[in-house]
């Protein structure tokens, strides 16, 4: 646990963006430029009109001393509070729909490279805490850009056009009125740093909360079945008492923050009604001109209060966007590595369907120090059925990882005819491949949207009664009211094995591949199910190039061709009769009937 804390906290250094990129990454979804200047130009004329009201103000208390208030000046207050409110209004919803369209362009950007990352990726990180950096990390951003840009703009103009107003009015008291601001904000400035310190283990510690919370979840049956509460919960309770302290770190900075700024606001408006009082009773300032010198000078002070506030969600903001530069950062599937010779040639190539598939010395191994392939050398005829079989670990689901260009080989390369499938458009490759495994995911949602998953442009209702025709499921569909609409749970859950196994291979056929990967689709069902799985595969095989990891003595017996696999290593390959001839582990894989699986 302390390792992988200390990974994290050297990754979070990493991250760690300027100002330069924070704005450069924000800017890269900003909306069209007047839509900015709108939002720009309402706050600095609700800022304008509120320098007025204090004029407008020092001018009626005039009046009133002088007992000759008149009816322009009160309607002259009342239109600019009314305007101001307008446009305080328009320039906070203009504000808001700028920080929401950023944030969706930057959500976008991030879920479009997230759906393009690697398999390596996903090894290396939980999905729950790829969820916290599209949703929590980003929820950061849009708070302060809708919470406090405009109100930072219009800050500085109302501190700006505060100090020159009042410079007009009284110097002396403008200058009585600064001296304690600059002192403030050397005081503020360490614990900013220590705000984004805080904010950005915070935004770590979220993360690995969800990425717990989504890994129990996920496997819920399972925890149960453990009897594996206790240990979820003391380490939800771990997380949960890290988050407590993180909270309670930035707890104490804004505990500092809030009460230094408004003993400032307060010592300032003392100085100013003890002096100003002076001065008033000496002649020398009138009595509307020090309501107006204190209304500038909430004026002033606030806005430095809010700068405050600004500088902390700025850290805060700076870690999360830091976080998702990281995640930018990673380098995404090729889906177009080809150059266009390459293509053209991979594309003409592409209409004799059936081509071997050969492994030329290909190298593989999950970690550097751990090799699984050891320049593995392999033929697959085209429209064949071959059959790998070996003991556990020996890298029968790694090579149809390879196949699936899920990983890229440490050495060596894997051709399709005379193309290696690594210079070919990823997504045109993939196209050809079906696999139907033991598990048979399914996607939470209908029977239809699990048949036509990835296939967006299949609409036809005689193609899906005809795929599930062929996978031996017209009579459990008939039995369902809803029929294709029937939602089948999380994962399938309201589905029986044999039921999802032979959904997943109506969704190859819908596929129509040319490559076809089984990871022995009948291994942990009933004879029944499995009498039914067995009549769809021989419909889905037909005239397919079919690579098989086998477990049953049935399916290897059918192969048109068996490869052993022993460390990595090809040690044997023919048919069933031959291999029972010539191999010694074959022969005694069989006996036992059963062959194990990775």
């Amino acid at each position: 646990m302390k390792d992988r804390e200390e990974s994290r906290a050297g990754a979070t250094e990493a991250a760690g963006m300027n100002v330069v990129q924070f704005f450069k990454l924000i800017m890269k979804h900003k909306p069209a430029a007047w839509l900015i200047a709108a939002a720009v130009l309402l706050g600095i004329g609700e800022t304008a009109l509120s320098l007025a009201i204090p004029l407008l103000t020092m001018d009626m208390v005039e009046e009133l001393s002088a007992s000759s208030l008149r009816a322009a000046t009160i309607f002259v207050l009342g239109a600019v509070f009314l305007t101001q409110t307008a446009m305080s209004g328009f320039s906070v919803y203009t504000m808001s729909y700028i920080g929401q369209y950023v944030i969706s362009g930057l959500r976008g950007e991030v879920w479009g490279r997230v759906l393009k990352l690697p398999i390596p990726f996903f090894d290396r990180n939980s999905s729950g805490e790829t969820m916290s950096r599209v949703t929590n990390d980003t929820n950061v951003i849009k708070d302060f850009i809708v919470g406090h840009v405009i109100s930072f703009l219009g800050g500085i103009i109302s501190v700006v056009g505060g100090v020159i107003l009042l410079l007009t009015i009284d110097w002396r008291l403008t200058l009585l009125m600064l001296v304690a601001v600059p002192a403030a904000l050397l005081i503020l400035w360490p614990l900013g740093s220590r705000m984004f310190k805080v904010s950005k283990a915070m935004q770590d510690e979220t993360a690995l909360f969800q990425g717990d919370l989504g890994r129990v979840l996920s496997d819920i049956r399972l925890v149960k079945a453990s009897l594996a509460e206790p240990l979820e919960k003391r380490q939800g309770s771990f997380r949960i008492a890290r988050l407590f302290r993180f909270g309670l770190q930035e707890a104490k900075i804004v505990s500092i923050v809030s009460p230094l700024m408004m003993s400032v606001m307060l010592l300032i408006l003392v100085m100013l009604i003890g002096y100003g009082g002076v001065r008033v009773a000496q002649g020398s300032l009138s009595g509307g001109e020090l309501v107006a010198i204190i209304l500038y000078m909430f004026q002033i002070v606030m806005p430095f209060t809010q700068m405050a506030s600004f500088f902390t969600q700025f850290q805060k903001a700076m870690g999360a966007s830091g976080r998702l530069q990281e995640l930018l950062d990673e380098h995404p599937e090729q889906y177009a590595h080809a150059d266009a010779a390459e293509h053209h040639a991979y594309e003409a190539s592409s209409a004799a369907t059936k081509q071997p598939i050969e492994f030329v010395d290909v190298g593989f191994g999950y970690t550097p120090d751990r090799g699984l392939l050891q320049s593995l050398s392999l033929r697959i005829e085209p429209g064949q059925m071959t059959a790998f079989v070996g003991p556990s670990g020996t890298g029968k689901t790694t090579l149809f990882s390879l196949i699936e260009r899920f990983y890229e080989p440490s050495s060596g390369f894997i051709k399709y005819g005379e193309h290696p499938i690594a210079d070919m458009p990823l997504e045109a490759w993939r196209r050809r491949i079906a696999y139907v495994s033991q598990d048979s995911p399914m996607m939470a949602g209908t029977i239809r949207h699990n048949l036509t998953y990835g296939l967006l442009d299949l609409t036809d209702e005689v193609r899906l009664r005809e795929a599930i025709g062929q996978a031996n499921l017209t009579s459990f569909l008939s039995s369902l009211p809803e029929g294709f609409e029937t939602e089948v749970g999380e994962r399938g859950v309201k589905l029986s094995g044999g039921q999802r196994q032979r959904l997943a291979i109506a969704r190859a056929i819908l596929r129509d591949p040319d490559i076809l990967l089984l990871d022995e689709a009948t291994a942990h069902l009933d004879s029944e199910s499995e009498r039914l799985v067995q009549e769809a595969l021989k419909a889905l095989m037909q005239g397919r190039t079919t690579l098989v990891i086998a477990h049953r003595l049935s399916t290897i017996r059918g192969a048109d061709r068996i490869v052993v696999l022993e460390k990595g290593e090809v040690t044997g390959q023919g048919t069933h009769a031959e291999l029972m001839e010539s191999h010694e582990l074959y022969n005694k894989l069989v006996q036992h009937q059963f062959v194990a699986d990775i």
